[in-house]
Order: structure tokens, then sequence, then C-alpha cells
């Protein structure tokens, strides 16, 4: 058996230093270019394989250590003001949870904003290298598709969501396809059969049309819902807008003239705006929400942000531990699921009816 070829080995045949090496198979930005493509073909020529109980005892030892200081990871927000990504319960939630495991390994989360004056792409690239931040976690964006221009190479990244389109990163999300279609099996058990949707246009747009795709999917097994047309909000204007004054007016208008039993409403006030028209939840209707961060008054799906952030945060982790640098040639989607919540309003429709 021949013996394995180790780091060392490639050293002496490139004359570099085995660190060296060992960098430039994580594709260590700080190893040139010419460097880097020497020693990788070297390395593949001699028939180097990393060995995997060295890579286990690293691991161990990293995670050994405790909270030991190992460096900064940024946490990128592109609103146009500093504070502006805060005005989201689920954002701040992200940003909790990472941070917290990111203390575990040894890493402070950080803010930059790149819309400091004076700031351009460039710069802020440099702003972060220079500083030693190899890992950065982008906070969604304000707009619901969009783009950042980052020297990516020179970094580990990972996002949130799905208003990042270019470059197509690693991606942490909650499963919005798979809470819309458990609110509809939920509302269905509990015997409703008139299930109508209502959302904001250009929130459907931010989690790529989940929503409205997995309602449409889940209506061949409720022929009384096929006849019921999704109410998007917005959808005239499609972009980004303030709440629009007369929403409620156009949800009251669709409910009174469809007659829904019940209304899964992702990222509206429904329930609120029936309320205040003098209906009683969930006698005379059912709502639900399918984009929940805390369990409360209406019944539907709750997110875990929190725990999306902390998910994240690992990846990214073992992405800086392995050198993973730059755009991956395979974007991975990780989508955690969510958990039902009963709430008040909805029941069983035989129970409902008695509801005062």
């Amino acid at each position: 058996m021949q013996p394995r070829v180790t780091l060392r080995d490639i050293a002496a045949k490139a004359g570099v230093h085995h660190t060296t090496v060992s960098r430039a198979l994580k594709d260590d930005p700080r190893v040139c270019a010419e460097t880097l493509a020497k020693i990788r073909a070297l390395a593949k020529r001699m028939g180097y394989m990393p060995d995997p109980m060295l890579s286990s005892l690293n691991a161990y030892r990293h995670a050994s250590r405790g909270h030991q200081y190992h460096g900064t990871v940024a946490w990128i927000s592109n609103f146009s003001t500093r504070e502006g990504w805060r005005g989201s319960d689920c954002y701040k939630l992200y940003f909790q949870g990472a941070s917290d495991q990111l203390m575990r390994h040894g890493y402070r989360l950080e803010e930059f904003w790149l819309r400091e004056p004076g700031m351009t792409a460039r710069s802020s690239s440099q702003v972060l290298f220079s500083r030693g931040i190899r890992g950065l976690l982008i906070c969604p964006l304000a707009i619901s598709r969009g783009h950042l221009s980052l020297q990516w190479e020179r970094f580990s990244a990972v996002t949130f969501g799905y208003s990042l389109v270019r470059p197509k990163l690693h991606l942490f999300s909650a499963a919005h396809y798979r809470a819309m279609i458990t609110a509809m099996r939920k509302l269905r058990v509990m015997g409703y059969r008139r299930i109508g949707m209502v959302t904001a246009y250009n929130m459907n747009e931010r989690m790529d049309r989940m929503w409205t795709a997995a309602y449409s999917a889940a209506l061949p097994v409720l022929p009384g819902s096929q006849t019921i047309p999704i109410l998007q909000l917005g959808e005239r204007a499609r972009s980004a807008r303030a709440s629009d004054k007369k929403d409620h007016l156009h949800v009251l208008k669709w409910f009174r003239a469809h007659k829904p039993e019940a209304i899964i409403s992702p990222t509206t006030p429904v329930a609120e705006w029936l309320i205040e028209a003098g209906y009683r939840l969930p006698k005379d209707v059912a709502v639900v929400n399918t984009s929940l961060h805390k369990e409360a008054f209406v019944s539907g799906i709750v997110e875990d942000s929190r725990e999306i952030g902390r998910a994240a945060a690992d990846f990214l982790v073992g992405m800086l531990q392995r050198g993973e640098y730059g755009v991956p040639s395979t974007p991975q989607r990780v989508l955690l699921e969510g958990k039902w919540y009963g709430g008040k309003t909805t029941a069983p429709q035989d129970q409902a009816l008695l509801v005062n």
C-alpha cells in the first residue's frame, strides 16, 4: 500500500511552507492565484486526498475550545437606512439566533451597512477584508428581487430568504411551501371546504411565489375552494409600497362576495380587519396565518426564525473552517419547517358553530 500523500509532501514539491498548501487547498484568498493553481495541480497529480480522521480531529479540537475568539462575522444589510432591517421581527430573530450560535463557535456578529456614505461595493469589500472578516450573513434585501456586488471570491457567505437573486448563495429560510400545505390540510381535517387566500403581492414575490403555488396545489381536493379567486393586495402596483389604507376594504368586499369558510393569509392582518367589521372568529369565518413568529391569538404556522439564524450560523462556520470562499457552484437551500399552532381563530366545523 502506498503511503498517504501529505500536505508536507506537496509543500516540498512546490517549494512552499505546508501552511501555504493548506490555505491553497481551501481556496484561501490570501494565496496568490498563480501559487494556488500550482499547488492544486500538484495535489491532483500526486493523488492527494484529505484524511477524514484528521478532519474529524480538527473539528473536535475546534469545538472543545469553547468560546475562544476566532474572528468577526459581518451581518450585511442594504436597506435605505442603517436600522431599516430592524423593522422586521423576523430579521431581528435571524440576527439574534445567528449571534448566539456564532458566539458558541468563538465568533462575534457585527452589523455592516453597505450604504454608508461614500462607500462602494469595492471599498466595502476592502474594508471587510482588511479587518480580517471572511464570513458574511446577508440580511434579506428591502426589495423583492435584487443583487449585491461585493468581491465574493474573498468571502464565505450565506443569505436568508429569496430576495437576493444575484449572486446565488447558500440560502436559509422557513419552509413556506410546506407551511401552506400543512395549513390547508389542517383546515380540511377540521371540516372547512371553502378556503380562500389573501396575501400581499410583493410579499408573495419575496417568497418566490411559494404561498400561492402551494395553495393552488392543494385545491384539487377542495372543489368548493376552486371558485374563490386568490386576493393579492397591491398586485396592480407590482412594487414595494406602504400599506394601502384601503386594503381592509378590498378584503371585506372580497369576503362578502365569495363567502369563504376559512381564510389563509400569510402577511396581512385579516383577522383584525374582520373583527373590526363585526365578524366573529371562528364562528363566522376561520383565519389562519402561515407566517407567525410567536404563538398568539391567530391560528397558523409558527416559524422558528431564531433557529433559522442558528442553522445559518452553523453552516457558515463550517464553510470558514473548510475554506469555502466565493459563489458556490451548487447553491444549497436549507428550509426549516414551522409548527402548527391552534390559536383561537379556527375550530372543527361542528364546534365553530358553538363559538360565541
